[in-house]
């Protein structure tokens, strides 16, 4: 019996042995089974996403362009907080704008920051937030890229000597998922943020790339070019818009040898004629001495923070404080055109020489935040399921809205997080804090790629060509938007030529976005 019990021995430890590779061999299946499953619903997630970014998309657009005309008055457009874009059962697929802007509104307008592309080395110290090396090093860094411009904000960390804090701002408050998950921040941060609203954070509150306006007067028509020889058609559309006296008048000032070469000289000869401020208005919206469709590189004073007015040629601290401070209270019609500041004596009227040209009350281009994802039907504002964020720039320059830039920040607050986590090696500046998807380039074109000629994610363009209107030129556009003021598309009057492009900050230039006009291709925003 006692050789039997080894024997016995050794058959149980067998069995044993099996019975746990057989469960090894269930469970690795059925771990393989569940990564599966995971990978299926990880890929609906995904379509589910896109689906609602489309949807999303299409709802802000639609929402900004219905709001066109009351921008041609210098208003701000509104947008809700959220919007329900699909409701399946116990879900509800939506999209919230999340805070975006450095007094937490979830809509900034980027004429509000100054032209990244145009400003010059002095304008940038005198803002205050960058020291004068770093200044002439953002200014050399740009003449040094790609057609001399920068296609990104994002591109200043490609500056030596700027870290990403000098452009975010504080990175541990890139608290874009735990806004768009809902997560409640303590009072003493609420707190900070009310005592720090309207201060630019960092260089990405203070500059753009996106600083063009389409050349319309409050009417939505065309302005009239001065910056030519006289002719009868000068004539026609001056006594369009006024009269024939007025048409008589100025071809006199021009056959006398002033020559319109510049904003400046629209001021100076309404000066000249002791023209009082309080009867700029019209002048001012229906002239300008810049060929083409658009305005670059202008400044929206009325909604510029004032360090950004600090970056406006001859304006002082205390002008720039006095417009802050006055121009919520100032009549809506005389808000709705840049002479209002030598209206209300804030500026003198010699100083339009140089800020005629650099000064705007509209803003056609504006960047938002959209998180989207599921939520129950009963809790519509509770937390959203496996949201997605994306950073967005709706332009609205052209008579169809466009999509000019797109990004997926989903994860910034997590590179934000590791960051801190790593201290002071965050300070390096090869630290990129968002991955780009798609439109106009950023930090993520270090390679030096034109973004002309960019390549961009398959699944992105899915997204954008299925979404009516997104990149489509205006020659194509199959409908007008719904505007009694709208910009006229017929083309120039017969026999006129397309006007060039914009001179002065705008020479060579044209607007910036991932989906636009082929090169060589022009716009018909016609003369009026």
């Amino acid at each position: 019996m006692s050789r039997r019990r080894p024997r016995r021995s050794f058959v149980l430890v067998t069995v044993l042995v099996i019975v746990g590779i057989a469960l090894f061999v269930a469970t690795s299946f059925l771990f393989l089974a569940q990564a599966e499953v995971a990978g299926v619903s990880s890929s609906l997630d995904a379509v589910q996403s896109r689906a609602l970014l489309r949807s999303g998309l299409r709802v802000v657009i639609a929402e900004l362009d219905r709001q066109r005309e009351g921008i041609l008055d210098g208003d701000l457009p509104r947008l809700e907080d959220s919007y329900v874009l699909d409701e399946n059962g116990s879900r509800l697929g939506v999209v919230r704008l999340l805070p975006v802007s450095m007094t937490g509104e979830s809509i900034v307008s980027e004429a509000s920051k100054l032209d990244l592309n145009s400003i010059t080395a002095e304008r940038l110290i005198a803002t205050g937030f960058v020291e004068d090396a770093i200044a002439q090093a953002i200014v050399d860094h740009r003449a040094a890229m790609p057609g001399g411009l920068y296609t990104s904000v994002a591109q200043l960390l490609d500056v030596p000597g700027i870290t990403p804090t000098m452009v975010y701002g504080p990175i541990e408050e890139l608290t874009v998922m735990d806004d768009a998950l809902g997560v409640e921040r303590d009072i003493g941060e609420r707190i900070k943020d009310r005592l720090s609203g309207g201060t630019p954070r960092g260089l990405a509150d203070l500059l753009t790339v996106w600083s063009f306006e389409p050349a319309l007067q409050r009417s939505g028509r065309l302005r009239i070019n001065l910056n030519v020889p006289w002719s009868d058609e000068l004539a026609g559309r001056i006594e369009e818009r006024w009269d024939a006296g007025v048409a008589a008048g100025v071809k006199q000032i021009m056959q006398n040898g002033t020559t319109f070469d510049s904003d400046a000289k629209i001021f100076q000869v309404m000066r000249f004629f002791n023209v009082d401020p309080a009867d700029w208005p019209d002048a001012v919206d229906t002239l300008t001495t810049e060929e083409g469709e658009f305005h670059f590189g202008r400044l929206d004073i009325n909604t510029a923070p004032y360090e950004a007015l600090l970056g406006l040629p001859t304006v002082t601290a205390d002008q720039a404080a006095s417009i802050v401070r006055l121009r919520d209270r100032v009549d809506p019609d005389e808000r709705a055109t840049i002479a209002w500041p030598a209206i209300a004596e804030v500026l003198t009227p010699e100083q339009y020489d140089d800020l005629g040209a650099m000064m705007t009350v509209r803003s056609w281009t504006y960047g938002v935040r959209l998180a989207v994802g599921t939520v129950a039907a009963d809790d519509p504002e509770g937390p959203l399921d496996h949201p997605v964020i994306y950073e967005v720039v709706v332009d609205l320059c052209a008579p169809r809205a466009r999509v000019a830039y797109l990004r997926d920040i989903s994860l910034l607050q997590t590179a934000a997080m590791v960051a801190v986590a790593a201290g002071s090696r965050f300070e390096d500046d090869t630290f990129v804090p968002e991955t780009d998807v798609a439109a106009g380039g950023s930090a993520s074109s270090r390679a030096g790629d034109d973004a002309e000629n960019a390549t961009f994610p398959a699944s992105l363009d899915d997204v954008i060509n299925e979404t009516s209107g997104f990149g489509d030129d205006p020659e194509s556009s199959p409908a007008d938007p719904p505007m009694s003021r709208r910009p006229d598309l017929l083309g120039p009057p017969s026999g006129e030529a397309a006007p060039p492009p914009a001179s002065g900050a705008g020479v060579g230039r044209s607007r910036l976005g991932r989906w636009r006009r082929p090169v060589g291709a022009s716009a018909s925003v016609p003369a009026g």
